[in-house]
């Protein structure tokens, strides 16, 4: 029997073995199912997609092997067992690991020598199969996100016999009830960022939630000041300064040099857990122990944390939340399950209780840490169907009926993808911690790979703390601008008066509103056919800021190796998502650069960053504001709109001098003014048609400014 969607991509059916393939027949090898008692399995076509659907009619208890990465229930294919040219030759693999912020990784044709972190479990989804020519077919889960796995095989034979690829349900799945049915995804696509961008699309049915505005919780919408991993004063103090005062000292030193802080985050340090982690020590661990007491600690914040706030000048916070201990006193007031160290409530009354702590301390955001943890420490959230998503959806509806926000951190793939139906995620990381571990280019490349996804999903990722003290200039300005394109927070942590403020103030205005672009920066579609940390080669990443007169993109190419290899490549324009008559900008120089390919030959951890700005009817192309790094972003400038001689926008920033750029083929004429009457604005005309200007913005906070040839 042949299952065929309206693409071409087929499923051929003998008996009991199943070929899926695309233009070419096998592309994972023979496939058969699980021998599960009571379970059944079909695929079906749906428009261009195959879907694997899993069922059990009467449902049960005892049908999961135990294990998590070791199916009772599903189909292994054997890749290597495939037809003789059942696959593109030159077939690579890619996919998202189960593990914290979604490691993502690689692998040859035969999909077993994937690099996999032996901490977390060898699951790895999305899976994604890429030919030479970026073709591409996605596997994923449709639904149930946290009861299904795709577990690749293994050299090292540690899962199973190390041949098959499993798709099905997770191991520790033990009980579903009658008629449990779950579906599968294989998404056929021009290349993979189109097929995240359609298994996401699938993904979102009735009860898939709007999400937010990038600048509805002020820590989304104003410059921050963090003090987690990675920040000077995460389990530190500025001896012999207390943690209160040291805190203090940074946020109004900031304020004092210009640099506008608006929110502040807290992190673990503050509130008790079962292994604590020293204060003011060299040691790097990162104890995985749970929470026991979600209040201040009476060593660190003995005044408490509405005394702190008000110190720093009453911000809105955010506040570290991380799993639960089973030696936690919560555990005797609310139900919970119990799973040797660990425990996790099994209703939202926990949660709500803390919600309402926060709310009174003046929390506008809670971060939730540890989400990985929480899923794979606590085998009660794993037992049956539902549960992981009722925790969720229950924390979500929470903190919206308290007018709060939620960040996920250390998402799993499963996490990621749920919150399509939660409405008060604001923010979501997407990367391990900043200094921690691994170096920076190894975190920018993780960053912009599992944005495609965020931004599929309408996420606005955080990019994780960064600083600016430390010396490495070009890598704190990477930082900071990695951080204002991901359309997320920004916030850095630096110590006492050591703040490059040149470098924060870039990201933001003089108000501290972030100016932002229209979307996360994130991987174009060529560095999945070729993981550029593992296999080498330019990461290339875009995001842009769309007006009337057209897209502006904003890309950036770097290099994320520490060791000295360099790569000669090219990238073209519409790699990069450009068209039509445009100019563009050198943002590192301040200058123009000839349209065309870019030619990237990059240092280790070296960086380039390019706008792309469409010429208006006129001829003109507005840069905009060449100090941030969005430089036409939302909170900057509105609405660049073609006239009959020129151009017209909203620039906004009361109280600030604004610096336009513009280039033109003939000398230009500006006006400025918002309701009343417009005056005329000096112009600088500059080499190779290039213009610059300088803008007053009253106290309105905008003004419509007019260029005209």
């Amino acid at each position: 029997m042949r299952v065929e969607g309206s693409t071409g991509l087929a499923a051929e059916i003998d008996g009991t073995t199943v070929r899926i393939g695309w233009r070419e027949p096998d592309w994972l090898g023979p496939g058969a199912a699980l021998p599960a008692v009571g379970a059944e399995w079909s695929i079906n076509a749906e428009d261009d997609v195959l879907v694997l659907t899993l069922s059990h009619a009467a449902g049960g208890t005892g049908i999961g092997s135990g294990t998590f990465a070791t199916p009772a229930v599903g189909i292994a294919f054997e890749p290597k067992a495939r037809l003789t040219a059942g696959c593109p030759e030159g077939m690579v693999a890619f996919g998202f690991q189960y593990t914290e912020f979604a490691l993502p990784t690689r692998a040859g044709p035969d999909l077993d020598d994937w690099f996999l972190l032996d901490f977390r479990p060898p699951v790895v989804e999305p899976l994604l199969l890429i030919a030479p020519d970026l073709r591409t077919v996605l596997v994923a889960p449709l639904d149930w996100f946290h009861e299904q796995v795709i577990v690749p095989p293994r050299r090292d034979n540690r899962v199973g016999d190390g041949r098959a690829l499993v798709l099905g349900w997770h191991g520790d799945l033990d009980t579903v009830p009658a008629g449990f049915t779950t579906r599968m995804a294989f998404v056929p696509a021009r290349d993979p960022v189109a097929a995240i961008d359609r298994w996401v699309a699938l993904t979102q049915g009735e009860d898939a939630a709007p999400k937010p505005d990038p600048y509805r919780d002020r820590i989304g919408s104003h410059l921050s000041y963090w003090t987690d991993n990675g920040s000077a004063y995460w389990y530190r103090t500025e001896p012999p300064r207390s943690t209160p005062d040291t805190l203090v000292a940074a946020v109004s030193t900031l304020r004092e040099q210009g640099v506008p802080v608006c929110g502040v985050q807290l992190d673990s340090w503050f509130y008790p857990h079962q292994a604590l982690r020293p204060f003011d020590t060299e040691e790097w661990v990162v104890p995985p122990s749970g929470l026991l007491r979600w209040e201040p600690r009476e060593d660190i914040l003995p005044d408490g944390i509405p005394a702190l706030r008000h110190e720093l000048g009453d911000p809105p916070l955010a506040t570290h939340i991380r799993h639960l201990s089973s030696s936690s006193p919560y555990v005797d007031v609310f139900d919970c399950w119990v799973d040797g160290e660990q425990a996790h409530p099994t209703g939202v009354d926990y949660y709500e209780t803390l919600l309402d702590q926060a709310s009174a301390w003046g929390v506008e955001v809670l971060e939730h840490d540890w989400l990985v943890e929480c899923f794979l420490g606590v085998r009660g959230l794993r037992e049956q169907p539902g549960r992981a998503r009722a925790w969720q959806e229950g924390l979500d509806r929470a903190a919206g009926e308290r007018g709060m926000s939620l960040q996920w951190c250390m998402p799993t793939p499963a996490d990621v993808m749920q919150t399509a139906t939660l409405r008060n995620v604001t923010s979501i990381r997407t990367s391990g911690d900043h200094g921690y571990l691994v170096g920076p280019g190894i975190l920018w490349s993780w960053f912009c790979y599992v944005n495609v996804w965020a931004r599929s999903m309408g996420l606005w990722p955080y990019k994780d703390v960064f600083r600016t003290d430390h010396g490495r200039h070009d890598e704190s300005l990477m930082e900071a601008l990695l951080s204002a394109l991901s359309g997320g927070p920004v916030g850095f942590g630096d110590r006492i008066g050591a703040t490059d403020a040149g470098i924060v103030r870039a990201t933001c205005r003089a108000d501290g509103l972030l100016i932002k672009p229209d979307a996360p920066i994130a991987a174009i579609a060529r560095c999945f056919a070729r993981h550029v940390v593992m296999s080498g080669g330019h990461m290339v990443a875009t995001t842009h800021s769309d007006h009337p007169v057209g897209r502006y993109v904003y890309a950036v190419a770097f290099n994320p190796q520490d060791r000295d290899r360099r790569y000669d490549e090219v990238v073209s324009e519409a790699e990069l998502g450009v068209s039509g008559g445009h100019v563009v900008w050198d943002w590192r120089a301040r200058d123009f650069v000839d349209a065309g390919e870019w030619s990237l030959s990059y240092g280790p951890q070296e960086w380039g960053y390019r706008v792309h700005c469409p010429r208006t009817p006129s001829g003109i192309a507005v840069i905009g504001d060449p100090d941030v790094f969005a430089t036409t972003g939302r909170g900057r400038i509105r609405d660049i709109t073609a006239t009959a001689h020129g151009v017209r926008m909203r620039v906004l920033g009361a109280g600030e001098t604004v610096t336009i750029v513009a280039s033109a083929p003939a000398a230009v004429s500006a006006t400025a003014g918002t309701t009343g009457e417009r005056r005329a604005v000096e112009v600088v005309a500059r080499a190779d048609g290039r213009f610059d200007l300088e803008l007053e913005i009253g106290p309105l906070g905008w003004t419509l400014l007019e260029l005209t040839v």
